[in-house]
């Protein structure tokens, strides 16, 4: 398993439900905006974005209430798992200050080629970045 990349998102007012709780969809947008800034823009890894990435799977498991706040939530990732032309991060959304956890699981994204619409192998370089 990789270290853990450790990002803080904000949370919207609109975010929360009618019970005053982020509603569990948000959860998803929380990971893929973390995963958004995870993910290099140059240099090794740069070109998962760019060359095409889809989600194939994603679970999570809610462990605690969370409500709207001011202060950013964070969300951490760490490849658990990588494959032929598939890789797995471990997630979860918690509090870095007490170090509570809102919500943990795992999203299993795939190298895409949209020219083809198929699968692609991933390069040495994203190879490179998923396992350091």
């Amino acid at each position: 398993m990789t270290i853990e990349r450790v990002v803080d998102v904000d949370l919207r007012w609109g975010d929360s439900d009618a019970f005053a709780h982020v509603n569990n969809v948000v959860f998803f947008r929380l990971l893929e905006e973390a995963r958004a800034r995870v993910i290099p823009e140059e240099g090794p890894g740069s070109t998962l974005l760019k060359n095409g990435l889809v989600v194939a799977e994603q679970q999570l498991k809610y462990t605690a209430p969370l409500h709207y706040r001011l202060e950013p939530i964070s969300v951490g990732m760490s490849v658990d798992h990588v494959g032929g032309s598939s890789f797995r991060l471990a997630c979860r959304v918690f509090d870095a200050p007490t170090n509570t956890v809102f919500a943990e699981g795992f999203v299993s994204l795939v190298a895409y080629d949209f020219a083809t619409a198929a699968p692609r192998k991933l390069t040495a370089d994203e190879r490179q970045w998923l396992s350091s």
